[in-house]
């Protein structure tokens, strides 16, 4: 962020840029075909470098250009709907989220186009300095040593049946993690991204966000408990904030969200766009495992992929798929420690210990 704020964002940053997709396109070939959706808000210079470096592997790739949506989660145009619908892969190039809480891609995740189910990489809310200079500039070993580290928390949660996140700043939260198929979180969580299944030659379900980094689990609908301080940063408003939101929750759902201006945006937005779901608890409780993401930028695809931050969600929840909900928020809890069945400590004032 200070590189842009300082210097702008002059086109020949297209140079450095183009370095950060070697990774995420490694497996890239020629005849892929992909739908990129971005919107009016979103850097240029981005979507061209994606363009170029997705032509220079010889895929097909196409532009789905429309004005910004009103807010998170809301469905992208419908004409770009139907172009996703004929890709092998989806990119969420956006400036506002677009996760398995949109019902235009819950529908292509789920139905897929003409070649099955599709996965969907995200992207959204990414700038030049994640790209260049912050977590999008991992290499493999990088990313490696991320997936070691997420498989061997996933192992714990997988054999676990409660976690509680507390932090400094007033965080203290409690939930139950089970209900997930035996070894679920370990395979997810270990996965290397953006992998061709090996059965169907496609681009299969492997993570596929970038920058890269993190675990998460959802509580069993109904079972969270206590207080989520959201310290600086959420999707909405965007930015860094001024004060931090409390967020009290009874079992499993809001029932208050205190704190400056920034808590009463919150609540207005939940009125505005929300329904009586956006203020359960389905969404995640995660750590972020990326180094390279720095502190305090304001942004929100850095920041929950920060090593040792927490992006807690409310509204809807993509794996259990019980919590249904038009808006889904996420906001950051920073430095956490978080212990699974109360012995287990997988991580202490932000810094991971598995």
């Amino acid at each position: 962020m200070e590189s842009i704020s300082r210097y702008g964002t002059p086109h020949t940053r297209l140079i450095s840029m183009l370095k950060s997709f070697e990774y995420p396109f490694r497996n890239v070939r020629e005849g892929d075909k992909f739908a990129i959706l971005t919107d009016d808000q979103m850097d240029p210079l981005i979507w061209q470098a994606m363009m170029a470096a997705l032509h220079s592997r010889g895929a097909e790739a196409c532009l789905c250009l429309y004005p910004k949506r009103k807010y998170h989660c809301a469905d992208p145009s419908p004409i770009a709907v139907g172009a996703a619908k004929e890709a092998d892969v989806v990119i969420a190039l956006t400036t506002t989220a677009l996760n398995s809480g949109t019902p235009g891609l819950r529908e292509i995740r789920s139905e897929g186009g003409a070649k099955g189910k599709t996965p969907i990489w995200l992207w959204e809310e990414i700038n030049q300095e994640i790209l260049i200079e912050g977590g999008g500039a991992c290499t493999e070993e990088d990313i490696l040593e991320m997936c070691d580290l997420q498989r061997r928390i996933g192992e714990i949660f997988d054999t676990g049946k409660t976690v509680t996140v507390t932090t400094k700043s007033g965080t203290n939260l409690r939930a139950d993690i089970t209900g997930y198929p035996e070894g679920a979180l370990a395979r997810r969580w270990g996965a290397i991204p953006f992998e061709r299944d090996e059965k169907t030659g496609r681009f299969g379900l492997s993570p596929g966000t970038w920058p890269f980094g993190e675990f998460h689990v959802e509580p069993l609908p109904g079972t969270a408990n206590g207080t989520v301080v959201w310290d600086h940063t959420g999707q909405y408003p965007a930015g860094s904030w001024h004060e931090p939101v409390r967020i009290d929750v009874k079992d499993g759902k809001v029932a208050d969200i205190s704190g400056g201006h920034e808590a009463r945006q919150i609540r207005d937005y939940l009125d505005a766009y929300g329904d009586e779901n956006s203020r359960v608890v389905g969404g995640e409780i995660s750590i972020g495992t990326n180094k390279k993401c720095p502190p305090h930028t304001g942004n929100m695809r850095s920041e929950k992929k920060r090593y040792g931050a927490m992006h807690f969600g409310i509204g809807h929840g993509a794996d259990r798929g019980v919590v249904v909900s038009k808006l889904r928020l996420e906001g950051i809890a920073d430095r956490v420690t978080m212990v699974v069945d109360d012995k287990h400590v997988i991580s202490e004032d932000g810094v991971i210990l598995v």
